[in-house]
């Protein structure tokens, strides 16, 4: 990608998550430990003075086994050593050094990756003196801070933009449609990419990609670029097994980041998990193209179960995150409807890039209006002066009105369905800002 990473290590109880909170501006949900990640995100971007990041937590990751401490260190080295282009060490300001702390320290020092020791928990100028002890850790750059009551954080962040970090401005791959599988391990994620590859003979050539130990592939579909994102190997062996599942999560939020169109691959035996559930959220969220594809129906007895609309229907039932959304059912094995993806990778992207004229938008909208007017709310008489569209990829539209504040979520919902259908934008997430009129 071409923000760096940034990690936040240390041991527990040294402030990483409210640290993490702090910089990223808003409180993340936790999860159970017993999960075996920290969060339902695990990694944010922060912007400071023009730049982004990408930011790394490791707060309250606690790896299944007795023998915390050492597996706590383990597990954050690992980070350290193949993730982190910078790495941020918290240690408590209050209190003495421990041997985590050192051990920490000792391994970052010897990966040779820059690092900002993070005193955290100085409330003030005078505690500063008091941590002096910290410069046997051997760390050169240090920042006193308090991540609860924010003290210094905005030092933190000028110490980190002026480390240089690498960034990669040269996008290569601006002239391709950036398409990635992702899902949960054994659904086929491999044989898919493998398919397509072998299906499509105009492969132009495998270069190593932004995405680290990875090889992207690159073919032409119907004269288009498309630029494979590589999530193999998202797995990679550890001496903790708990990192592994982060490694996974970590990856794969990477590759959806830098994809245009994904497709969320799942088993048709065994369903969706929340996991799954989670990775069709995010990719809406950054406004992606999202295809659900699910592999294995040879396995399916159609004469036992219902047809693939009925069990396409079940499923937007159950979560209705989907209705806007293509599913694709497939049988790699049999060669069942794999050629279809790509087409509909194709038609996403279209969609996902389309710029519909404000002329078209605003006749759309008086029949809105005219069919369902908004509803006056406290009195005050809605009116929605007019529309346009501002950007695409995702296509970002803009009702101006009256009283912006007092249209309802059910309105705003109906105006984005009638939208979605009128213009067809199946697949794509779309955004709509409602503006005060000027006037």
């Amino acid at each position: 990608m071409s923000e760096p990473t940034i990690a936040i290590l240390g041991r527990p109880n040294v402030g990483k998550s409210t640290l993490f909170n702090r910089l990223v501006g808003k409180r993340k949900s936790i999860v159970s430990p017993e999960e075996g990640v920290t969060r339902d995100r695990i990694y944010e971007k922060i912007e400071w003075l023009n730049k982004k990041y990408n930011l790394i937590d490791t707060g309250g990751y606690i790896p299944k086994t007795k023998d915390v401490i050492s597996k706590q260190v383990t597990f954050q080295a690992e980070i350290a050593r193949n993730e982190a282009d910078l790495i941020l060490l918290v240690v408590d300001g209050r209190e003495d050094l421990t041997s985590t702390d050192r051990s920490l320290a000792d391994i970052i020092n010897k990966s040779n990756k820059p690092c900002i020791l993070v005193i955290n928990k100085v409330d003030n100028l005078k505690n500063e003196s008091l941590t002096y002890h910290f410069y046997e850790l051997g760390i050169e750059k240090q920042v006193h801070i308090s991540a609860q009551s924010g003290r210094q954080v905005g030092l933190l962040l000028d110490k980190i933009s002026e480390s240089n970090l690498f960034y990669d401005t040269n996008n290569k791959f601006e002239n391709f449609i950036n398409f990635s599988i992702v899902g949960m391990p054994n659904v086929g994620k491999s044989s898919l990419m493998n398919y397509v590859l072998n299906e499509n003979k105009s492969i132009v050539t495998d270069i190593a990609g932004t995405t680290r130990d990875s090889v992207d592939s690159f073919i032409k579909f119907y004269k288009k670029n498309i630029r494979i994102i590589d999530t193999a190997g998202l797995r990679r062996r550890s001496k903790v097994s708990d990192s592994i599942e982060f490694y996974s999560n970590l990856r794969t939020f990477k590759v959806i980041d830098e994809s245009d169109v994904t497709a969320i691959l799942i088993d048709a035996q065994k369903g969706f998990d929340n996991q799954d559930k989670n990775l069709i959220r995010y990719v809406i969220d950054k406004g992606k193209g999202l295809l659900v594809v699910l592999n294995k129906w040879d396995l399916i007895d159609d004469k036992q179960t219902n047809t693939m609309r009925d069990i396409a229907e079940d499923i937007r039932y159950d979560f209705p995150a989907l209705s806007n959304f293509p599913i694709q059912f497939i049988s790699i094995k049999n060669n069942f409807r794999v050629g279809e993806v790509l087409s509909i990778v194709l038609d996403i992207e279209e969609k996902r890039k389309m710029k519909i004229s404000t002329p078209d938008l605003n006749n759309l909208l008086k029949r809105i209006i005219s069919h369902y007017p908004p509803p006056s709310t406290k009195g005050k008489e809605i009116k929605l002066k007019y529309i346009v569209q501002v950007s695409t990829s995702p296509p970002l539209f803009a009702i101006f009105s009256n009283h912006p504040n007092l249209i309802g979520i059910s309105y705003k919902r109906y105006i984005e369905n009638q939208i979605r259908e009128f213009f067809d934008f199946k697949g794509v997430p779309i955004r709509i800002s409602f503006r005060k009129n000027k006037s």
